[in-house]
């Protein structure tokens, strides 16, 4: 009676270690929905700081020297006490000192976005083209021609980009002309009249807007 109890024992031994050793799967799927995303990362202040280059009283010697090189000439008889040579003014026009400079804010912006649609429009403008002196209130300097640029873009160049859906941000430059004709004073000069950066109440009066919209 013990030896078939004892062989039945061993037999289902035998049975279990054969099932332990067979392999058995199971598969999860996992889902996620995601939401239309709009999402515009931007500067909120840029601050151009020009410097004047050093100088010497050496004559011809530095770039604030500027020499108009056309001869002016006066043909006049002798016996005069006074002699004044009045043609053409001296040239004031110089690249060495340019009235009106390009300027580029370097990957000023970015847009990151996920849409069902075409992508998205970025637009940009220029509500307030014109800085004033904080010196004098009354001189100014205005930007103009404004551009959004980002390589591959449609519309690059131009005030309008458009960015296909994706969700790795886009960056790009703003660029625009500078004109320095008809400042009169040294020092600051922006859209509210008062030195330092734009309080969070002041956003009005930014010199630049970006427009990001849903194709």
């Amino acid at each position: 009676m013990n030896i078939f109890t004892k062989a039945a024992v061993t037999g289902l031994a035998l049975s279990l270690s054969s099932f332990a050793s067979a392999a058995i799967s199971g598969s999860t799927d996992f889902r996620v929905t995601l939401p239309e995303i709009l999402v515009l990362y931007h500067w909120d202040d840029a601050h151009l700081i020009l410097e004047e280059v050093a100088t010497t009283s050496a004559n011809d010697s530095d770039a604030r020297e500027i020499s108009d090189p056309t001869t002016r000439e006066l043909t006049a008889n002798l016996g005069s006490d006074s002699y004044t040579i009045n043609n053409n003014d001296v040239n004031t026009t110089s690249a060495a000192f340019p009235t009106s400079i390009s300027v580029t804010l370097k990957n000023a912006w970015a847009v990151r976005n996920l849409s069902t649609a075409s992508g998205v429009n970025l637009e940009l403008t220029n509500p307030n083209s014109t800085l004033t002196s904080v010196a004098d209130q009354t001189s100014s300097v205005t930007t103009s021609n404004a551009v959004l640029e980002s390589a591959g873009l449609t519309g690059n160049g131009s005030n309008t980009v458009t960015i296909d859906s994706g969700f790795a941000p886009v960056l790009g430059d703003i660029k625009f002309d500078l004109d320095l004709t008809g400042a009169d004073s040294a020092g600051e000069y922006n859209t509210r009249n008062t030195a330092g950066a734009a309080g969070p109440t002041e956003d009005t009066n930014d010199t630049f807007l970006l427009t990001l919209t849903a194709n």
